[in-house]
């Protein structure tokens, strides 16, 4: 159903937004750029927005809109905290800030397009941010908790795929949300 397709390709989402988060990373580094946060925004929403966009084109016949909307919403975060940086503010990052607003401006921005197809197209705006959230604690909780004991107790490439295998669960818990709250919506007014 809706639910299985959404989380397939919300979680194939999220990896592709790894591989293109990685590699523009390691672009951009490679030629003296460093410490741009952007690219996280952008690559993650590029690769869950693409992918999201078949399913919303095999429901609703059109996704073009969908890929667009997520790369900025989730993007513009992260470059307003790029350019307080440049402009000489001294502010910490914090990736679940970043998140949690790219969250709310994704949601808000593919709510404009649920609207048409569901009454209940308000709730896809906190189902985003609770899922965005979920999806990026992977990270936090790798580099907070895990990285240290992993590296002591499994180096080696053992503890490297498990710390990717947490991050790559991301994409299940951003799936599992909003395909919950797509199905719910999606459901007849009536049920």
């Amino acid at each position: 159903g809706i639910f299985v397709q959404w989380l397939r390709n919300t979680f194939l989402g999220w990896l592709l937004g790894v591989v293109l988060t990685i590699i523009a990373i390691l672009a951009v580094d490679a030629i003296g750029v460093q410490g741009t946060q952007f690219l996280i925004g952008a690559g993650m929403g590029m690769g869950v927005g693409y992918v999201q966009a078949r399913t919303v084109r095999r429901l609703f016949g059109e996704s073009g809109r969908w890929l667009w909307v997520t790369v900025l919403g989730m993007a513009l975060p992260f470059v307003v905290f790029d350019l307080t940086r440049i402009l000489g503010a001294k502010l910490g990052y914090s990736l679940p800030l970043c998140v949690a607003a790219g969250g709310v401006l994704v949601g808000a921005l593919q709510r404009g397009i649920l609207r048409l197809h569901s009454e209940r197209a308000n709730w896809w705006i906190p189902a985003s941010v609770v899922g965005w959230l979920l999806a990026a604690g992977t990270v936090v909780l790798n580099d907070r908790y895990l990285q240290e004991v992993l590296r002591r107790n499994l180096p080696g490439v053992l503890g490297a795929l498990i710390y990717l295998g947490v991050i790559l669960s991301g994409g299940l818990a951003l799936g599992a949300v909003t395909g919950g709250a797509l199905r719910w919506m999606l459901r007849t007014q009536s049920s």
